[in-house]
């Protein structure tokens, strides 16, 4: 049945290619749409785990999502926050791409953050894998991720450039399995600030003396900064659960109009395949073909069309996901999991079975002796 399946496949070519045309569409669409939600959903709830406790503070117009590009806090701004009643303490924070090439694959991430807060960011557990941590005092020094280390061949005492200026390596932190520490670099905030020719933050750490009092922590310093966002890690929360179901509405919204399209697509080719191969129906019945297996065979070609525009747009959905890795400055890495490579393949195999049933359907009813006289 599959031989024959491919061979009818084959056999009407602008037809069938226009057919898994539109299923390809649809499912590319839905891949790089799924692989954006998904790295969202990934930088954002790394970014929940490094708030965890904290408030963070950024200006208004700004956010996560786009690596809090546009935000500035100055020192008069750190220094107002840290005399706000309920403050423990300011961290505040700088970031910066260091690209090897032309493009985010082998990208890191520099971090800029005071020597002695770096637990803050990377965790106490955290230990060297090699030489030492970052100390108060230190000029032109930096601790490497293990990744960075491993894929630039870098050891301690090696010198790394960062935003033109150069600083040598002091420490290499052991694997987390977190990928914004074991590619990441860490600088003294102030040394990358004067490589970066910075004169201000793009986002502050607020440690409440109070975890249990950080919202309405979080709201004084609103009242105060009328054009900086605080937000806790609830508030973080409520906002990226609103942020994906947005994200997927709309990947299933695409997806909807993927299943209509491609649905009708199957569907129009089917019964055209039909029709035209009413007699051959005919023979087949005459000879001892049943019902189920002429209602089998009509359904394999049309779900066959189908996996085939499916598994083009996983794969141009990949290029295209690839594509926007390499060439932007897009700060959410798009993350192609199985779940969403899978579940495309089989909603593709789904648009065959539902758009092919009413043609296989009817081929399966055709009365033999009326079909052995079609012309």
């Amino acid at each position: 049945m599959l031989d024959v399946a491919l061979k009818n496949i084959t056999r009407v070519k602008t037809r069938s290619f226009l057919t898994i045309l539109g299923i390809l569409i649809g499912i590319a669409a839905i891949v790089a749409l799924g692989a954006i939600a998904g790295g969202i959903e990934a930088t954002v709830q790394k970014s929940m785990e490094t708030a965890a406790g904290k408030i963070i503070v950024f200006q208004k117009g700004s956010s996560v999502i786009t690596g809090f590009s546009g935000s500035e806090i100055t020192d008069e701004n750190v220094e107002e926050i840290r005399e706000i009643p309920g403050v423990k303490e300011v961290i505040p924070m700088l970031f910066s791409i260091r690209r090897r090439g032309s493009n985010l694959i082998e990208a890191t991430t520099v971090i800029g953050i005071s020597p002695e807060k770096i637990d803050y960011f990377k965790g106490k557990e955290v230990g060297m894998e090699e030489g030492r941590e970052l100390e108060e005092g230190d000029t032109d020094s930096v601790i490497i991720g293990k990744d960075v280390a491993d894929e630039e061949n870098l050891e301690v005492g090696d010198e790394i450039e960062i935003a033109g200026e150069y600083f040598t390596v002091v420490g290499i932190i052991e694997k987390t399995g977190d990928n914004d520490i074991d590619r990441g670099i860490i600088a003294p905030i102030e040394e990358l600030k004067d490589a970066m020719k910075a004169e201000s933050y793009p986002v502050v750490f607020v440690i409440p003396e109070d975890v249990g009092g950080a919202e309405a922590l979080a709201e004084d310093i609103k009242d105060l900064f009328e054009n900086f966002e605080a937000m806790t890690e609830k508030e973080i929360a409520r906002q990226v659960s609103r942020l994906l179901t947005n994200i997927r509405f709309f990947t299933f919204g695409i997806g909807g109009i993927a299943a209509v399209v491609g649905g009708l697509g199957v569907m129009n080719t089917m019964i055209m395949t039909v029709m035209e191969r009413r007699k051959e129906i005919g023979v087949l019945k005459a000879i001892g073909a049943t019902n189920r297996m002429i209602l089998r065979q009509f359904l394999l070609e049309a779900s066959l069309l189908a996996l085939i525009g499916g598994i083009l747009g996983l794969f141009f959905g990949s290029v295209a996901v690839g594509i926007l890795i390499l060439f932007s400055a897009f700060a959410v890495a798009p993350v192609i999991t199985p779940a969403l490579a899978i579940g495309s393949l089989i909603f593709a195999f789904l648009l065959g079975l539902v758009g092919g049933f009413y043609p296989a359907w009817k081929a399966a009813k055709l009365d033999p002796v009326v079909a052995l006289r079609y012309e």
